[in-house]
């Protein structure tokens, strides 16, 4: 480099002063939000003779203990669920709607059915909807504790979850508690959903 051609770094810097960049970071993460992202339903290459997995819930002592108390608790036994495609459809939509909103470029929902199911009538406690960070771009949906009603709403909670930790720890991104359900909530109460 000949010495009258500065660094390119020095004069993308002073050149057009210390803000600028602040501020071509933002119009670069603005354009990235308006970019229509990439949403499908997950695909689960579940491999059990009867088609089921199990999901962790080692975080959630409560289960336990509503169990005791007669409680029906959301097995952590679950299998692929086919739902209705207006259901799908809805997911879908409610996803795409929330990625634009969060800047997140990719997506997938998982549909699955716990088993047993829920009773139809009685006091039960469970899951709508999950995020790990161990399927970073999924979020899940248990379709048989999900009603079309609830569905937007659930798929844009887990889809915050999703966003928090695309910038955030594992630590900071696992559960339904502390600084991810927070962001979460706020994403919600944002919409009025």
């Amino acid at each position: 480099m000949s010495s009258s051609m500065p660094a390119p770094s020095r004069t993308l810097r002073f050149a057009h002063g210390p803000g600028r960049v602040a501020d071509l970071r933002r119009e670069a993460v603005r354009a990235i939000a308006e970019v229509e992202p990439r949403v499908a339903v997950a695909r689960l290459n579940i491999e059990s003779p009867d088609g089921t997995f199990q999901i962790g819930r080692e975080s959630f002592p409560q289960f336990t203990l509503l169990k005791r108390v007669g409680v029906h608790v959301q097995s952590d036994l679950v299998r692929v669920a086919t739902p209705d495609p207006a259901y799908v459809e809805a997911a879908l939509a409610a996803l795409t709607e929330a990625c634009l909103e969060l800047g997140v470029p990719e997506a997938s929902v998982a549909f699955v059915d716990t088993v047993p199911p829920p009773p139809a009538v009685g006091l039960r406690y469970g899951f709508k909807g999950a995020f790990t960070t161990d399927y970073p771009t999924f979020i899940w949906i248990f379709a048989n504790w999900t009603s079309p009603e609830e569905l937007r709403g659930t798929v844009r909670h887990e889809a915050a979850h999703l966003a928090f930790a695309r910038t955030h720890t594992a630590e900071e991104s696992a559960g339904h508690s502390g600084p991810s359900e927070d962001f979460a909530r706020a994403f919600e109460e944002r919409i009025g959903h």
